[in-house]
């Protein structure tokens, strides 16, 4: 039997489109994909994520516990600030990407919803001496994420927290409808937005009093498949897709969430010893030229010579065209560099584009 969040039940009643997620009972659309992608690049909508997994850690040796499983470096990390990181094993592959929360007296950690079980695992098998509690509030803690240029302006005049206070990847705690609630500006769209926990029990009357102050500036519930295509304009990786456990955080170009100059943590001797010259692929974005649209395990070409495979590919609503995520060979990721997309027979031409294909307007 597949997991339901507390939403489920007012998902049915919206006609929403139910998916199996990673073992969740998930909305895939209420209406078309492309109307609800455009809904948020434009205005604003708002997304089920209570799938996604939610461990929260207590105890006195919480940062130092933290700091040793993750690439990032917690430690310098300021109260009530978010931080972006890897979990990886000891060869470097990455067992999962994460948020990583710190409050005065825990750490949140956000993980995928289908590596929930993977990652406590991970977490308790790794707890050794260390003076911590590790609790998964996965089905007591409820998530939302509100994406788009005016989930400011509406999400303000539902609570008295200081939205405009709090900057990127930070947080604050504040009271939505009398209901203590967590706020980040956090996201996964490649707009601007906050994400917001709260007790499952309270989570019917939150999302639909959002919907209520959006409603006539055009605030709709939207569902992961224009989650996905919004993720894939704004290049960022999916687990399973761009991202597993034997791909590195540096082969994906993101080094920078990887700190060398702290104490030793798991994976870091294998990241340590690697070069670029050792990397063979590259992970690049690209757009195609034609009417093609790409689809993951595609086969990407130069000259007619298989250089790699598609990752994520999808039809663009905002460029109107087909793009997409791939690895290929590493001397072959120059940004310009025209390749082609083969399916079966036929071949489509595209071109290697710069990352971030989507940048967020400023409005």
């Amino acid at each position: 039997m597949l997991l339901q969040t507390p939403l489920h039940d007012w998902h049915l009643k919206h006609n929403a489109k139910l998916v199996d997620f990673a073992n969740w009972e998930m909305p895939l659309n209420y209406e078309s994909i492309i109307e609800e992608h455009s809904t948020v690049r434009t205005r604003a909508g708002l997304f089920d994520v209570s799938h996604m997994g939610r461990i929260r850690i207590k105890g006195p040796d919480r940062v130092a516990f933290a700091q040793h499983l993750t690439t990032n470096d917690i430690e310098s990390l300021p109260e009530y600030r978010v931080q972006y990181s890897f979990l990886c094993n000891p060869q470097g592959g990455i067992i999962d990407d994460i948020t990583v929360y710190k409050a005065e007296e825990y750490i949140i950690i956000v993980c995928n919803a289908s590596n929930r079980e993977k990652v406590l695992n991970w977490l308790n098998s790794h707890k050794g001496k260390y003076s911590i509690i590790i609790g998964d509030e996965t089905f007591s803690l409820s998530m939302l994420s509100f994406q788009g240029p005016i989930a400011e302006l509406v999400l303000q005049g539902i609570t008295m927290a200081s939205l405009s206070e709090i900057k990127f990847y930070h947080f604050a705690v504040g009271l939505i409808k009398g209901v203590k609630v967590l706020i980040s500006r956090t996201g996964y769209t490649g707009e601007d937005g906050f994400e917001i926990y709260l007790g499952m029990l309270y989570a019917n009357a939150i999302w639909e009093r959002i919907l209520e102050a959006g409603r006539a500036r055009g605030v709709k519930p939207i569902g992961l498949g224009a989650r996905d295509t919004l993720r894939v304009e704004a290049c960022l990786p999916l687990y399973g897709n761009e991202i597993d456990e034997y791909t590195t955080p540096l082969e994906i170009g993101f080094g920078k969430f990887v700190k060398f100059e702290k104490d030793d943590f798991i994976g870091k001797k294998a990241l340590l010893h690697s070069t670029s010259s050792e990397f063979t692929r590259s992970l690049i974005a690209f757009e195609m030229l034609g009417n093609g649209i790409p689809r993951k395990g595609y086969e990407i070409l130069f000259d007619g010579v298989p250089i790699g495979n598609v990752c994520s590919g999808i039809y663009s609503p905002t460029f109107r065209k087909g793009v997409g995520l791939g690895f290929v060979d590493e001397y072959k990721a120059k940004i310009g560099t025209p390749i082609q997309v083969r399916h079966s027979e036929r071949i489509y031409d595209a071109v290697i584009r710069q990352r971030p294909l989507y940048k967020r307007r400023k409005y």
